[in-house]
This record gives structure tokens, sequence and C-alpha cells, in this order.
């Protein structure tokens, strides 16, 4: 991904002040990956812990409060979206330190110990290459250390990539990946599984998904598209088709060999 095209990311997120208001599916999507860490590391509570993509805090909120003893990297592209997480986990306890960092090119402060934990929450679709950000992330974890993430899958927004075919207009929705290919980016070195779960955001119309994709900062095209004709063609299509826009989420855990 380009160095532009990740500054235009971070300031999307940067303006998204409404983010927490309109995030329906990132707060269900942090709830059940945090559910998912916190029955996993049951028996062996993580001490060092690295979330990339950390956003407003919806899961760091969640781990911090299951995992009070541990020590917290928490990162983002956008440091609007690091104040905002600073905020929610006011006061912030000694052990929670927050940075930018993109999670592409992890380069965490601090001291050079692996974490026991890295994850994030619907922040690898905005990858370009995630089979190589595995790599690197991979070399973070300590012997036996896990990654826990969540993603999009293809199939996500299908309604509105639908609508869009029918008005003939080209459609902005990125190429999300196959289960498939997410399981042929885990890296060598450890072993990694995913499973799926399908999400429906219920919406009224395509003007508020639309809008909605705006207020949490992610209305920003794949690479290449630009603006079509006939956007409104498409917006009668879904209102008339539809009642909600679906997310096909992955949950995936690699766990590194020792």
């Amino acid at each position: 991904m380009t160095d532009s095209r990740k500054t235009i990311i971070a300031a999307r997120f940067d303006a998204a002040h409404d983010y927490e208001r309109a995030a329906f599916i990132q707060k269900q999507c942090a709830r059940m990956l945090a559910e998912r860490i916190r029955q996993h590391l049951a028996t062996h509570p993580p001490r060092r812990i690295l979330e990339f993509g950390c956003g407003t805090g919806l899961l760091s909120r969640e781990l911090v409060s299951a995992f009070p003893k541990a020590e917290f990297h928490l990162t983002d592209i956008s440091p609007a979206m690091l104040e905002r997480t600073r905020q929610h986990l006011a006061p912030l306890p000694a052990t929670v330190h927050l940075y930018v960092m993109d999670g592409e090119n992890p380069q965490p402060q601090g001291a050079t110990e692996g974490f026991d934990l890295i994850t994030s929450s619907l922040c690898l679709q905005w990858f370009e290459d995630r089979a190589a950000a595995f790599r690197d992330l991979a070399a973070l974890l300590r012997p036996g250390g896990e990654m826990i993430v969540s993603t999009l899958l293809t199939g996500s927004l299908h309604e509105w990539q639908e609508s869009c075919k029918n008005a003939a207009i080209a459609c902005g929705v990125p190429d999300y990946p196959s289960l498939a290919q997410l399981q042929e980016d885990w890296p060598t070195g450890g072993r990694g599984e995913w499973d799926v779960c399908t999400l429906h955001d219920p919406t009224p119309s395509a003007r508020h998904f639309l809008k909605g994709l705006r207020m949490i900062g992610a209305s920003l095209p794949r690479d290449g598209h630009r603006p079509a004709h006939g956007l409104r063609r498409a917006m009668h299509h879904f209102d008339t088709n539809f009642s909600h826009v679906t997310y096909q989420t992955a949950f995936g855990i690699f766990l590194k060999g020792c």
C-alpha cells in the first residue's frame, strides 16, 4: 500500500468523530473477538499484548478489563483514534502504552521481548499484503505466543455490490479475501485456523448505509476507483431490495511454534 493511501486512510479515521455512534458491526465484532480471546487464553493469561488498529478502543477496553495484569501496547495509524482510546480508558493504567504504528509495518516501542498475544479487530482488510504483515507480526510473538484477529471476507457488502452492478456502475467495495486466501496467508513457523460468522447490519436506506461508512472513516474505496454517474440508480435498487448489509467476518487464531 502506498504511503499516500495510508495518509488518506489515517486522515479519514482522524475525522471520524462519530465513529462509535455508527460502528454497530465493529462493536459486535470486537465483543465476539474479545470473548474468543478470553476463552482461548483462560488457562494462560497473556503478559504482554500488542493490538494494532485499536481505533477508539472497542476491543482494548474489553481486554484491559479481562487481563488487568498484562502490559498493553495499543496502536493505530490514526493519532486522533488513539486519543479517543486514551479518553475511553482514562485514567490510563501505567501498564497501557498508546502510540502511532502502522500494523502492516509493525515497529513496537519499548522492550524487545516477544508478545504473548497480538490482536486486532477489523483492521486487516485495509492491508495490501497480509501475508507479509503476518510474517512481520509473527516475528514479534514469543515462542508459543498467539495472534488472534478478525477481518472481512469476500461476500461482505454484497447488497451494495449487487446494487451497483444493477445500475451498471463501478463499485468501490474492496476485493476482500476468500477463506482459502486467508489460510494461505498464515506464516510458516506455526499453525493457524479461521472460523466464519455472518453478521447483518440493519439499514433503512442506501443513504443511511453510505453515511455510516463516512461516519466510521471507512468510505475510502478500493485503489483506482472513481466516483460513478448512476449512483442514484444504485441507491434506488438498494432501497427497493434490501433492509440490511451483510458482513462476512473471519476470526483467526495463529499459534507460533515453540
